[in-house]
C-alpha cells in the first residue's frame, strides 16, 4: 500500500512535467517527446496499470540536472511558475534548480493536504506502524517549521517513509553564505524539531561570529543508516551523497553566474562518509566540518584528498561511538590525515561545556523542561531527578553553551565579514579570531590560517 502511493507521487511528478511542457518549451535536455508518449500510455493504460507497470520513475524526475531545471523554470513568466507550483507542489517543492520561495509554498501544501489525509485516515481507523511513523515526522516537520525570529523554509519534502526533509534557517535565495548541516546514523526526519534546533544554534554561533544573510540548512535529505552495523558500510552514505551534490548543485543553479553564495558543509558522525563522498570541484565548498566522524571512505587518506577548501575535525574524548564506526574508513581526527582540529572538550576559564559523548545536539526548550511529559513520564520522581540532572550536564557537539559550537560558527563564518571579499570562486583559508581559542593542534600541513 505504501509502495504504490510512493508510485502515484512519482507519476504525478511525471504528469506534471507533461503538464509544463504545454506551458513553455523546456530548454535543451528535457525530451518533450518522451514526455508526451508517456501521457499517452497513461490515459491509453489507466492510471493504476501504468504505475504498476513503471516503477522508480519520479527518482529519475528528482534527479533531473538542476541546471536544466533552472533554466527551464527561469524561461517560465511568473504566472505560468505560480501555476505549476500550485498544480503540482509535490513535484515543484522538491525540484532542484527551483528557486527556494516557490519551493516553499510548494511545499507546506504539501505538508498541509499530507496531514490532513493522515489524520483523516487515523479518524477512521488506527495507523499502522509505518503511518503512524509517517505522521510523527509531518507533525516534527510542521513544528520545526515554526519561528518567531529568523524566517524558515521547508525546501524539501518528500513521501517516503518517514519522509525526507530540509528546512532552511533564513533566506536560501537571497544568503551570502550558506550552511548544510548533514545528520548520522539513527537521524530520522521524526527528530526534524531538533535537528531544526542544531541548524539554528549554528546560524547563531555564526551572527556571533560575524556573519551576516546567511542561511543554515537542517538537512534530512537522506536516509540515514539505523544504529548498528549499516554504519559500518557505505551504502548509505553513496545514495546520500548524491542527493547532497544535487541540492548543492541546485543552490548554484538556482542563483545562476551572480550572487554565488560561500557554501559549508558540517557533518556529524556517518554524515562525514556522507558528505566526503559528494565533494567534487564543480561544487566549490568552502568548509568542511566534521564532528563525532564515524570516518571517511578509506580512499580519501589526507584532507588534500577532499575537494574543499578548508577540513576541519572534532572529536570529545568522551566520544566512543565514532570510534566504533571507523573499522575500515580513516579517521580525520589522525594526525596523519592533516585536518585542524577543533577543541570541543570545554574550557572552564572561558566558560565553555565540554562534548560528553557522540550526540549532536541534546538541548531544547522542550527536553530542558523538567515539566514536560518527557520527564513526567517518569513517575518514581528519585529516578526522574537523577536523569534530569543527568540530562542537564550532557551536552552535544552543537549545543548552546559549548566550545564546539563556538569553534563551528567561527571556522563556517568567512573573513568577508571583516573585510574580505568571497565569492564562488574566490575563498579565504583564514578563521575567525575567536577561533584561536578554540582550535586544538592542527598539523603543519592543514594549519589553514
Amino acid at each position: 500500500m505504501v509502495a504504490l502511493r510512493r508510485i502515484r507521487h512519482l507519476v504525478a511528478g511525471l504528469l506534471a512535467v507533461l503538464f509544463l511542457t504545454a506551458l513553455a518549451p523546456p530548454p535543451q535536455g528535457l525530451r518533450v517527446t518522451d514526455h508526451a508518449i508517456l501521457g499517452e500510455q497513461v490515459m491509453s493504460a489507466g492510471r493504476d496499470a501504468f504505475i504498476q507497470a513503471h516503477p522508480g520513475l519520479q527518482t529519475a524526475s528528482f534527479d533531473s540536472d538542476p541546471a536544466v531545471v533552472a533554466a527551464w523554470w527561469q524561461s517560465l513568466s511568473d504566472g505560468e511558475r505560480h501555476s505549476i507550483a500550485r498544480r503540482m507542489p509535490e513535484i515543484v517543492g522538491n525540484l532542484a534548480g527551483v528557486d527556494y520561495a516557490t519551493r516553499d509554498v510548494a511545499n507546506r501544501a504539501q505538508l498541509k493536504l499530507a496531514l490532513a489525509a493522515l489524520l483523516d485516515s487515523a479518524a477512521r481507523h488506527p495507523l499502522d506502524e509505518v503511518e503512524a511513523e509517517q505522521l510523527a515526522a509531518l507533525h516534527a516537520i510542521k513544528g520545526a517549521l515554526a519561528s518567531k525570529t529568523v524566517p524558515r523554509f521547508l525546501i524539501e519534502l518528500t513521501t517516503d517513509s518517514p519522509p525526507l526533509a530540509a528546512i532552511s534557517i533564513g533566506d536560501l535565495d537571497a544568503a551570502l553564505l550558506v550552511t548544510f548541516a548533514v545528520p548520522g546514523m539513527g537521524t530520522l526526519s521524526t527528530d526534524m524539531q531538533l535537528w531544526t534546533r542544531a541548524a539554528s544554534n549554528i546560524y547563531d554561533a555564526q551572527s556571533a561570529a560575524g556573519a551576516h544573510k546567511q542561511a543554515v540548512i537542517a538537512w534530512m535529505g537522506y536516509r540515514t543508516p539505523p544504529v548498528g552495523v549499516e554504519a559500518t558500510r557505505d551504502n548509505y552514505a553513496n545514495r546520500g551523497a548524491t542527493l547532497l551534490r544535487r541540492d548543492i548543485l541546485g543552490i548554484r543553479a538556482a542563483r545562476g553566474d551572480a550572487r554565488q553564495p560561500v557554501i559549508n558543509i558540517i557533518a556529524h558522525s556517518y554524515g562525514t562518509a556522507t558528505a566526503a563522498k559528494a565533494l567534487s570541484p564543480d561544487l566549490g565548498i568552502r568548509t568542511l566540518v566534521m564532528l563525532g566522524s564515524a570516518g571517511v571512505d578509506a580512499s580519501f587518506r589526507t584532507a588534500a584528498d577532499l575537494a574543499v577548501e578548508q577540513v576541519f575535525s572534532g572529536e570529545s574524548s568522551a566520544d566512543l561511538q565514532a570510534r566504533w564506526g571507523r573499522m575500515e574508513r580513516t579517521n580525520p581526527s589522525s594526525a596523519d590525515f592533516g585536518a585542524t582540529i577543533l577543541a570541543v572538550n570545554g574550557d572552564d576559564e572561558l566558560g565553555l561545556k565540554p562534548v560528553t559523548g557522540h550526540e549532536p545536539i541534546v538541548h531544547s526548550p522542550w527536553n530542558d523542561d523538567p515539566g514536560s511529559p518527557l520527564w513526567m513520564s517518569y513517575t518514581n520522581v528519585t529516578v526522574r531527578d537523577r536523569l534530569y540532572s543527568d540530562h542537564m550536564q550532557s551536552f552535544g557537539y552543537l549545543d548552546v553553551g559549548t566550545e564546539s559550537l563556538l569553534a563551528v560558527g567561527d571556522v563556517t563564518t568567512p573573513p568577508t565579514y571583516r573585510g574580505y571579499a568571497f565569492g564562488h570562486s574566490s575563498f579565504s583559508r583564514g578563521v575567525g579570531p575567536r577561533a584561536e581559542a578554540a582550535l586544538g593542534t592542527p598539523s603543519d600541513s592543514m594549519a589553514r590560517r
